[in-house]
């Protein structure tokens, strides 16, 4: 594994549920999770601060044109919806390691992929 990693949105909801604590300078999420998680229909006031409060300590990787253009070709060669395409090319971009609880995200991941749940006990 490359040391650093991408988490996408259902990681992020893994680790807060668990109240787990992440050394943050390791991990990054695509501006896809923040746009999922912020945008959640039943989210409470609570948990949106949290969310927020989260999402400021760790980078936010926004939609650059080499991860539109990889999102593309992703979206075009799998069955993975848009935005685990760009989730998946974000990591692929950036030379991250996917973290998700998607087993089905990880296995079209065309790059390096953890479970969230074999990662952290």
């Amino acid at each position: 594994m490359s040391g650093k990693y991408l988490l996408d949105t259902n990681a992020v909801i893994y680790a807060i549920n668990r109240k787990l604590t992440l050394p943050l300078n390791y991990y990054a999420v695509s501006v896809i999770t923040k746009l999922e998680l912020l945008s959640w229909p039943s989210l409470t006031d609570a948990d949106e601060q949290q969310l927020r409060a989260v999402l400021h300590k760790i980078p936010v990787i926004e939609l650059e044109q080499p991860i539109q253009d990889a999102a593309i070709e992703i979206r075009q060669t799998t069955s993975l919806k848009l935005p685990d395409s760009i989730i998946s090319a974000t990591a692929i971009c950036h030379g991250l390691t996917l973290v998700t609880d998607d087993e089905r995200l990880g296995s079209r991941h065309a790059g390096e992929s953890v479970l969230f749940s074999d990662l952290v006990p």
